[in-house]
């Protein structure tokens, strides 16, 4: 699922953290599928998903640095590792507002630990990534 995602000229909209059941939501402007079967995206935009989220699940370990920094535009770049455990790790880079930075911007690295994750639509939907 996430695997095949492609979230290149995207933007960072919301981050929602659920404490009690260890949840991290990341709203996207818009998130595109690549085509089964394919390694590049190609601008295949039949399962975009406009104000889309990535969703992690048992995450133990949440940070946005710098401490104090707001992420809020474009999205520079994003990975995922596997660990030797259970879990997976996932960093994105995006533009944001950045204290004690020159006009308050300036890239912010989001790292997420994790066992679980999926997409879901702008309804908070989740997206069924076995079908199509």
């Amino acid at each position: 699922m996430i695997d095949r995602i492609y979230l290149g000229d995207r933007t960072v909209k919301d981050i929602t953290l659920s404490s009690w059941d260890k949840i991290v939501r990341i709203k996207i402007d818009c998130i595109s599928r690549l085509k089964r079967g394919t390694e590049k995206w190609g601008f295949y935009d039949e399962e975009d998903l406009e104000d889309g989220y990535l969703v992690f699940s048992s995450v133990s370990n949440f940070q946005i640095i710098p401490p104090g920094a707001i992420p809020d535009d474009y999205i520079v770049d994003y990975s995922f590792e596997k660990t030797d455990s259970n879990e997976s790790i996932f960093k994105i880079i995006s533009g944001g507002m950045v204290p004690d930075r020159p006009g308050n911007r300036g890239e912010c690295h989001i790292i997420i630990k994790y066992q679980e994750s999926w997409l879901e639509n702008s309804l908070a939907e989740k997206i069924d990534d076995t079908v199509n």
